[in-house]
């Protein structure tokens, strides 16, 4: 193990990563001279870090970074792929690399640096995903789904077919892949390698992406700009994408393929609209992105951090959320090209295949370059193969774009150089008679003061019943006051004023769920400075999508044949909210908190479900069932113990046909188990002389079947039910 890896081993980090990544970069600088990135000849066996990840290049190799130190500890190569576009699944249990223009999966044997396995698929365009023990090769043109031995890289089994064109695919931890057919608006989960039912998502041929979120599938309708959270058993939850994303193409919203946490960022390329999914809280946050002279690329979180490559300087545009404000940039490459960005044991990597550098990213912030060709590395390469050029600077780039160099002072004058300068006239300096008024810019501005400027565009987040704004203060002079503008008629905004030293946010209590609302933040400067307004928020919504109903209570009506379904509002969910209840009866719509059904078959069970929805989306579905099977009461024979000839039990409820299945003696009266009541044949008593066309389904020791209900009398109670 290396000396990075043992470091990891001793602090590794739990969820909450940030605690385990201070402490591991604190003494990784005390050891950071002695980390013992291996070197030796071909076939010596490396120690690859724990903490790392394996980088694509055209070069016809990969590359393993530990993200510790940014320091490549191992290559592999992978022969005949050079220029050629590969993908790497690396989260199952074994690194399985796709060239994606010959269709060839290739094993890569961490232990050795080598391709030890290797199948050829055939065919360009091809998907490999991988998870838990399982791996797939998906083909989205002829909509077929191949599972494939990760180890040995050949098929298992037959392909399955999926009909149509496909989406990109995802395997979560647990080994289910998740495969979106957009021409049917559903998502197909493979479990267990078997393929399950369909989960209907969306409209047929709405464009669907599928991302894991802290191992959840999440499939966003690009169409319908909403995104759902998924299960084998159907969708769990949706939410309606705001903040100006639903006026953009489907091909305009980017969303990752996966997220380290619950937080699923999703960008408008188009507009710049961003926003942040929580869903395990259902919050929405919002913010804005500039977009001149940027061509966006997806993006992806790490704390309170979002990192959107800017793929025509490759570089990252990173925005604060904590800070509600972007941080200077990340340079990765320096070029124009394809960023690609995954969190992998809690760091962000991002990569350009086409390029000798990438970069390792901590949750702090922190940048690490990394070399990918370096050569003096271990590898598996072939004697006298031709090595491959490091065209990596000696010098690293800055982990984040640096400023224009200004000088602390202006030049006085140009002149002559310094050894031609005249002297400065000799004898006493004159003294100085005059002071600069002093100015108090933030109580009075006048000409000289620094211009006052505008805060930072405000970012907004949706809460049950409210939205909360935060703004970056103004730079330069400092304003008397911050003043929120835009709030609905009758909200309340608290507090009415920030002062100059903050807290920088705003809570507007109020507003309607149907509607999105914008805002901009006033800095009120000191006499003679005006003010300055910020630009505008991106428009959210003051509600949240709804949680799942409570209590969720399915009650059968007395003697069947209907009943009432019964539930508790989501908490924090508000007014607004209406429930679609889907029962025996078809799909309601209602605002009531209760649905009644009638006219319904006794001895059926129904399946009933409630969902709850308001303007941000839809919570999970709690389903139950309405239960009409008859249930049994115990009842005595009656209006028999003068009666010497039997009570016969018949199989069908007449004494004009069938036959008997028993019979109950006369002159007993024993206990029998009554199921349900029924119409039959008419029947009269020989000595009460009761007519009656009732019969009753019993269990006794006689046996079972029917009997005329004038020796039992269930129709006088209301507990007996109708059989149907």
């Amino acid at each position: 193990m290396s000396a990075a890896a043992a470091v990891w081993a001793a602090v590794r980090p739990t969820r909450n990563r940030a605690t385990g990544y201070v402490a591991v970069t604190a003494i990784c600088a005390l050891i950071g001279t002695s980390v013992a990135v291996g070197v030796g000849a071909s076939g010596a066996l490396p120690h690859l870090a724990d903490i790392g990840a394996w980088l694509s290049s055209s070069k016809g190799e990969v590359a393993h970074a530990d993200g510790l130190t940014g320091q490549v500890d191992g290559k592999a190569e992978l022969p005949g792929t050079a220029g050629h576009p590969v993908s790497i699944s690396q989260d199952g249990k074994t690194v399985l690399v796709l060239d994606e223009k010959t269709g060839k999966v290739i094993r890569v044997d961490p232990s050795q640096l080598g391709a030890e396995q290797s199948s050829d698929y055939g065919t360009t365009g091809l998907q490999l995903v991988a998870g838990g023990s399982y791996a797939y090769v998906v083909n989205p043109v002829k909509g077929t789904v191949q599972r494939i031995d990760p180890v040995m890289t050949t098929p298992v089994g037959a392909p399955v077919a999926l009909g149509t064109r496909l989406g990109s695919a995802a395997v979560d931890p647990k080994g289910t892949l998740w495969v979106p057919v957009p021409g049917n608006g559903t998502v197909v989960p493979f479990v267990d390698g078997a393929r399950s039912a369909a989960v209907k998502v969306a409209a047929p041929r709405h464009d669907l992406v599928l991302t894991l979120a802290d191992g959840t599938p999440v499939v966003t309708d690009r169409t319908a700009a909403v995104a759902k959270v998924l299960s084998a058993a159907g969708t769990q939850q949706s939410f309606n994408l705001q903040g100006g994303i639903a006026g953009s193409a489907p091909a305009d919203i980017l969303v990752p393929a996966s997220t380290d946490g619950s937080t699923v960022p999703v960008l408008a390329g188009d507009s710049g609209a961003l926003a942040l999914i929580d869903i395990r809280t259902g919050q929405a946050l919002n913010a804005k992105v500039p977009t001149a002279g940027h061509r966006l690329g997806t993006p992806q979180v790490l704390g309170k951090r979002v990192y959107i490559p800017d793929e025509s300087a490759g570089a990252l545009l990173v925005y604060d959320t904590a800070a509600s404000a972007f941080d200077d940039s990340v340079r990765v490459t320096g070029r124009p090209g394809a960023l690609e960005l995954f969190v992998r044991n809690g760091l962000l990597w991002v990569n350009d295949q086409d390029s000798a550098s990438a970069a390792v990213i901590n949750p702090s912030g922190q940048v690490r370059h990394i070399g990918k060709y370096k050569t003096q590395v271990p590898t598996a390469r072939r004697k006298h193969a031709k090595p491959v050029v490091d065209d990596v600077p000696s010098a690293p780039p800055a982990s984040q774009a640096a400023p224009p160099s200004v000088p602390t002072t202006a030049p006085e004058h140009s002149g002559p150089a310094t050894g031609d300068r005249p002297r400065a006239p000799s004898g006493p300096r004159p003294s100085k008679t005059t002071h600069a008024p002093v100015r108090d810019c933030a109580v009075k501005w006048e000409t000289g003061c620094p211009v006052p400027k505008a805060p930072g565009t405000p970012q907004a987040q949706s809460g049950a019943g409210s939205i909360t704004i935060t703004f970056a203060a103004a730079s330069g002079v400092t304003p008397e006051q911050y003043v929120l503008k835009g709030a609905p008629a009758g909200a309340t905004v608290i507090p009415s004023a920030v002062g100059p030293d903050g807290p920088f946010t705003f809570e507007v209590r109020g507003g309607s769920c149907a509607q999105e609302y914008s805002f901009t933040v006033v800095a009120r400067y000191a006499a003679g400075g005006g003010e300055k307004e910020s630009a505008t928020s991106a428009p959210v919504r003051p509600c949240v999508s709804p949680g799942a109903p409570r209590s969720l209570r399915v009650t059968a009506a007395p003697g069947g044949h209907g009943g009432t379904l019964t539930w508790q509002a989501p908490v924090g969910s508000g007014a607004s909210v209406t429930y679609t209840v889907r029962g025996p009866s078809g799909t309601v719509t209602t605002r009531q908190t209760s649905q009644k059904y009638t006219g319904l078959t006794n001895g059926r069970t129904y399946a009933v479900s409630v969902t709850a929805t308001n303007a941000a989306g839809s919570g999970t579905t709690v389903g139950g069932t309405l239960d009409l099977t008859p249930p049994d009461q115990r009842m005595k024979i009656v209006h028999n113990d003068n009666d010497t000839i039997d009570l016969g039990i018949r199989n069908v409820p007449t004494s004009k046909s069938g036959h008997r299945n028993g019979a109950i003696p006369g002159m007993k009266s024993p206990t029998v188990t009554v199921h349900c009541k029924t119409t039959g044949s008419s029947e009269t008593h020989p000595y009460d002389h009761v007519t009656s066309n009732v019969w009753a389904k019993i269990t006794s020791s006689y046996g079972s079947g029917y009997i005329a209900d004038i020796y039992l009398d269930s129709r006088n109670n209301p507990a007996v039910w109708q059989c149907t």
